[in-house]
């Protein structure tokens, strides 16, 4: 009996340490499918020094964790000692999945409260934006958690290249210390690609060669699919060895129905960026508008998306003779590369026409002559703030003007001349906020042009537009180009309200602007300009630029806070 009560127990005790390792093996080995996600960032909280991160700038400073975390003994610490134009703090070779959400969480500030900007792109060239780019985050001067939540996107397949990147320019000034803590990036949840429409164009990413796309020159260069497109093996690749007039690449015999609205997305850069004109044109002569003329697209140094949507017109019934046109002249100069990917035309929907009318004609009215606007006498100020005071010659000439910093698609000079004259802004001018300390862009916009020649009496229009990151039409405000008019020499003046600026909700006026553009336009508020396709012939008395230029003019262009007064012209 003894016996088999020891063999009872040895059973039980065998069952209970079985048992045991079991659920042991159990957590061990099945917690981690609780479906937490894991942080891909290396040394998060920098308790393990810097490693895994590394600062550059082209000024100078310091990346230690010699001070305390949110929570924690340590935490990321910069110090710039000399402001540069790119100051980042980054983190490499980060593998994501494509078409997923991801979150970034981490904690940060600055003890001046300077702001940085957030991106996810490819790590080396041409860095491909990876979902986030330059997303701009107001740091406070305490410790602050901040979130981020992105969709991958620029790839097709897991990267293992990306670079997680914290930039302190353009906001970072002499003296500034700038702390990190707990940087988690993890991946939220995968979202399903979304459903390409049938595109009526071949080969649009250029995987098949570069048939049936065709390259023209009267100047000199080749057209290839030899290079990776934007998250695929081949892109569509033109290498200009010399300049021409007439330089395309398009696809032809494409089937349009009329009085449709299409839309085209693309990719597209330029190894300068230099930019380039898109039209849906008839193919043979007489070479009918078919809805689009001489687009303008402002490309930049890394793959980026285009999109442009038009109506078909110049036919009443279905074509098949339309021709897609990517124009790079007058744009292009020797030595530029210029690459193309996932190109795609799909019909959007019908327009329902309205019914004819039969015009009324209506008389010519008799020019009344404009005479010199007097400014109203208001009580001068002395806080105010020049933007521009320049004397410049406005002429047919076209040349580029360097910029005083890189705009965000990394380009460092700007076109200038005819139409859109470029200047970088008055001395003094802040590199920061115009709502804080003192809110120059809530109170009024003062403008005054001397005229001291014009070689006709056909009236001009003058406008003031001001750019923020990019040379991009939706970066830009302006002034009303019909409040400063005329039609001789003289001084003429205008104000109004800067928040009746157009586009002025497009800037975010607590940060830095880049460059000033002046437009001179014609009575109809027409770019008097040949050197944007799209202007041609549009401007009255087209196409003799004489009756425009050379105008001499001496513009200046103050800003003044509410209740501030009337300017004091310099």
């Amino acid at each position: 009996m003894m016996g088999m009560e020891n063999i009872r127990k040895k059973v039980l005790w065998k069952r209970i340490n079985i048992g045991l390792i079991c659920f042991m093996l159990f957590a061990i080995y099945l917690s981690p499918s609780s479906g937490e996600s894991i942080n891909i960032v290396s040394n998060p909280g920098f308790e393990s020094g810097t490693t895994n991160w590394v600062f550059y700038t082209n000024g100078a400073g310091t990346f230690l964790n010699d001070v305390p975390g949110a929570a924690t003994p340590h935490a990321g610490h910069i110090t710039i000692t000399k402001p540069g134009t790119n100051v980042q703090v980054y983190q490499k070779n980060l593998v994501l999945e494509p078409n997923t959400e991801y979150q970034l969480d981490f904690k940060a500030f600055s003890e001046n409260g300077h702001d940085l900007t957030v991106s996810i792109k490819k790590h080396s060239y041409p860095y491909t934006n990876y979902g986030s780019r330059n997303k701009v985050v107001n740091l406070g001067t305490s410790w602050g958690s901040h979130s981020i939540t992105f969709t991958t996107s620029g790839f097709s397949g897991t990267v293992n290249d990306a670079r997680l990147m914290f930039s302190m320019a353009p906001y970072d000034a002499t003296g500034d210390q700038y702390y990190f803590d707990d940087v988690i990036l993890k991946k939220v949840s995968s979202v399903t690609p979304p459903v390409t429409p049938s595109s009526i164009l071949s080969n649009p990413g250029f995987e098949s060669g570069t048939t049936p796309w065709i390259f023209y020159t009267n100047g000199a260069g080749t057209f290839l699919d030899d290079v990776s497109g934007s998250g695929s093996p081949h892109a569509g690749h033109i290498t200009i060895s010399q300049p021409g007039t007439n330089v395309q690449l398009y696809q032809k015999y494409l089937t349009l129905d009329p009085y449709s609205v299409y839309q085209l997305d693309f990719k597209a850069y330029s190894g300068t960026g230099h930019d380039l004109a898109v039209s849906i044109k008839q193919h043979g002569y007489p070479y009918n508008n078919y809805g689009l003329t001489n687009k303008v697209v402002n490309l930049g140094t890394t793959w980026e998306s285009h999109s442009i949507t038009f109506t078909t017109s110049g036919f009443s019934g279905t074509v098949n003779d339309a021709r897609l046109m990517f124009s790079m002249a007058p744009y292009d100069a020797s030595g530029d590369q210029y690459y193309f990917d996932d190109v795609i035309l799909t019909k959007v929907s019908s327009v329902t026409l309205p019914p004819a009318t039969t015009p009324t004609p209506t008389p010519t009215p008799t020019p009344t002559p404009t005479p010199t606007p007097t400014p109203t006498p208001v009580p001068p100020s002395g806080n105010q703030l020049v933007v521009l005071d320049v004397t410049h010659t406005h002429t047919t000439k076209v040349t580029y003007v360097p910029l005083l910093r890189e705009d965000i698609s990394g380009k460092t000079q700007t076109k200038s001349g005819q139409g859109f004259s470029k200047f970088n802004f008055a001395p003094d001018f802040p590199t920061s906020s115009l709502k804080t300390p003192i809110n120059y862009a809530g109170g009024t916009l003062y403008q005054r042009i001397k005229v001291n020649t014009k070689p006709s009496t056909y009236p001009v229009r003058y406008q003031i537009c001001l750019f923020q990151d990019e040379i991009t039409h939706e970066q830009h405000a302006c002034s009303q180009s019909s409040l400063l008019t005329f039609t001789g020499t003289g001084t003429y003046y205008a104000s109004q309200p800067m928040t009746s600026m157009y586009q002025y909700e497009n800037i975010d006026w607590n940060r830095e602007l880049l460059v000033a553009m002046t437009v001179v336009k014609d009575k109809n508020g027409d770019p008097v300009d040949n050197v944007y396709p799209q202007f041609v012939g549009n401007w009255l008395g087209s196409p003799n630029l004489g009756l425009y230029y050379p105008m001499d003019v001496r513009y200046t262009a103050i800003m003044v806070p509410p209740g501030g007064g009337a300017p004091v012209w310099p």
